[in-house]
């Protein structure tokens, strides 16, 4: 077993909105990119993907506001016109351009010869440039090249320090359910999840006199420390199965069909390769156990309380 590193894919006009959380795509839609590539490549080559990797070097929404006070407000597209020549009603959606490295888990590559290696990473590239990647459209990638799987936590911490400056996104499902568990409130996992998303402060007070009462508003930080995010991971399905053609209006009239709603976790923008320990760290990887369809990584980053003096972004 081998990676393949996608380095610096630039991707424009991606989805900057993920059911409720906004500013990245989605895990699964990278997922759905390797998948996608993984079906046109294995029939050729004989080499499948699975896991994947993902690091952000570069992002910008489309977005704006008319001043600091004002909320931000999505740059729209005006679209062509109607077929009966009137203008096309404006659907309201998140764009953003990014630029992305992905370390994709490759399966049945034997190596061999530096030319052969080199031409199929040539077909790879070829495929990936013609698909799109989170709903955008890919303009270009640095490199294409197989990598060896790092065993240990060197090798590891050498694959990922050529790719900097950049964040690498890790699971952090685990902050969530030790949070709740912490609540004592494990039925109402929103809450726990909103404590990691929202934005909240607290009035607190800096004298004991109430005729002259004075205070000041303090935010309220996250459960943990780190740069958290809340993440869209997968989905859960919330009806039968229906048989193929028997719900209208579907994608695919050959696969049976079944509804679906959106499942979030928390995720973390790691800077520093050092704490990464191994590769299973960030690796994201579908998990399906009914009715929950995940996107999930198969350990967890531990050396959190590292001694190195990495940023804190809290807020």
């Amino acid at each position: 077993m081998s990676l393949f590193l996608i380095k610096n894919m630039h991707i424009e006009g991606a989805n900057a909105i993920a059911g409720f959380t906004y500013g990245f795509p989605a895990i699964t839609q990278f997922l759905g990119f390797v998948h996608a590539l993984s079906r046109k490549i294995d029939p050729l080559h004989g080499i499948s993907f699975d896991g994947c990797a993902v690091m952000c070097h570069q992002h910008q929404v489309h977005a704006y506001r008319g001043s600091d006070w004002d909320d931000y407000g999505f740059s729209l597209t005006r679209n062509p016109l109607a077929k009966d020549g009137k203008t096309a009603p404006i659907v309201e959606e998140g764009k953003m351009n990014l630029c992305v490295s992905l370390l994709i888990e490759c399966k049945g590559f034997s190596g061999g010869n530096s030319d052969q290696e080199q031409l199929i990473s040539d077909a790879i590239k070829t495929q990936a440039l013609s698909q799109r990647c989170a709903g955008g459209r890919i303009t270009n990638i640095e490199a294409c090249q197989f990598k060896p799987m790092p065993n240990e936590a060197g090798d590891c911490r050498r694959l990922l320090r050529p790719l900097l400056p950049g964040f690498i996104l890790c699971d952090r499902s685990d902050y969530l359910q030790q949070h709740a568990e912490n609540k004592k409130d494990s039925q109402n996992m929103v809450m726990s999840w909103l404590d990691f998303s929202a934005l909240r402060y607290r009035y607190e007070t800096l004298t004991e006199s109430v005729a002259a009462e004075q205070g000041q508003w303090q935010r309220v930080n996250k459960p943990q420390s780190g740069y958290l995010v809340p993440l869209m991971i997968g989905y859960k399905q919330i009806s039968d199965v229906f048989a193929a053609e028997q719900v209208a209006n579907v994608r695919d009239n050959t696969t049976p069909f079944a509804f679906t709603e959106a499942v979030y976790s928390v995720g973390e923008w790691i800077g520093s390769p050092s704490r990464v320990e191994s590769i299973n760290q960030i690796l994201w990887r579908y998990q399906y156990s009914s009715p929950y369809y995940l996107c999930r990584a198969q350990q967890s980053i531990h050396s959190i309380e590292s001694n190195e003096e990495d940023f804190d972004f809290s807020y």
